[in-house]
């Protein structure tokens, strides 16, 4: 039987999240906030005894994950996987969004309306492409766990997660990125996915059992 707690983290805040640039498969360094918030989680977490701790293979996410689990009690072997990363945003790397909204029509076809979203308009990457290869990096996650029950700590990226979240708690991908429907992931936010697969079954089971947690910011 495996039974498995994933601590899926956003990366801690970065220079571009505050300037409201496009940040995918590029990189801006995390901000005093960032690291102050990463360092805050990894205090929140530190009596969790992870199994392993991942990130994506982006600077930012490797910081964070380095930041939470140089607070934690045990010694965590890290490992970087790229499925993890932040969906690939193309033409449209660096820009600032205010602009994008004013001057590219596709760009709000992107912020709502998922299914009708050609990623051919910015050279990125399609939404229904971003969660085959999310789902592919949690099981490839859960495949390698050095045993059956246990935490892992995986930090990835605000849009991909948001999606991978939405899905796993029974959502629909196509009205993931309404606030209402399923809400925008927070810098270093705690969601746990609980996974479960009996020794007879040919697939488990995920089950969200709390997403976009950042109580232990707020209560700094």
């Amino acid at each position: 039987m495996k039974d498995l707690n994933l601590y899926l983290i956003r990366h801690g805040q970065t220079e571009w999240n505050i300037k409201d640039q496009m940040q995918g498969s590029q990189n801006s360094p995390l901000t005093e906030q960032g690291v102050l918030g990463a360092k805050i989680t990894g205090q929140y977490l530190k009596d969790v005894p992870f199994l392993q701790a991942y990130s994506s293979t982006q600077q930012r996410a490797i910081e964070t994950r380095n930041y939470i689990i140089n607070e934690n009690i045990k010694d965590i072997p890290t490992f970087e996987l790229s499925d993890l990363q932040e969906m690939d945003f193309g033409d449209w790397e660096g820009r600032h969004v205010p602009a994008l909204k004013k001057e590219v029509p596709e760009f709000t076809t992107y912020l709502t309306d998922p299914a009708n979203f050609d990623a051919s308009v910015n050279k990125g990457e399609n939404y229904l492409d971003v969660l085959t290869r999310m789902k592919q990096g949690l099981n490839t996650i859960i495949q390698r766990a050095p045993q059956n029950t246990g935490n892992i700590l995986v930090v990835s990226h605000g849009t991909v997660l948001r999606l991978l979240l939405c899905v796993l708690n029974g959502g629909d991908w196509r009205f993931h990125r309404d606030d209402q429907y399923f809400p925008r992931m927070l810098n270093t936010s705690v969601s746990v996915v609980n996974y479960q697969q009996a020794d007879d079954e040919a697939e488990g089971k995920f089950t969200v059992k709390y997403y976009n947690n950042v109580d232990h910011l707020t209560d700094k």
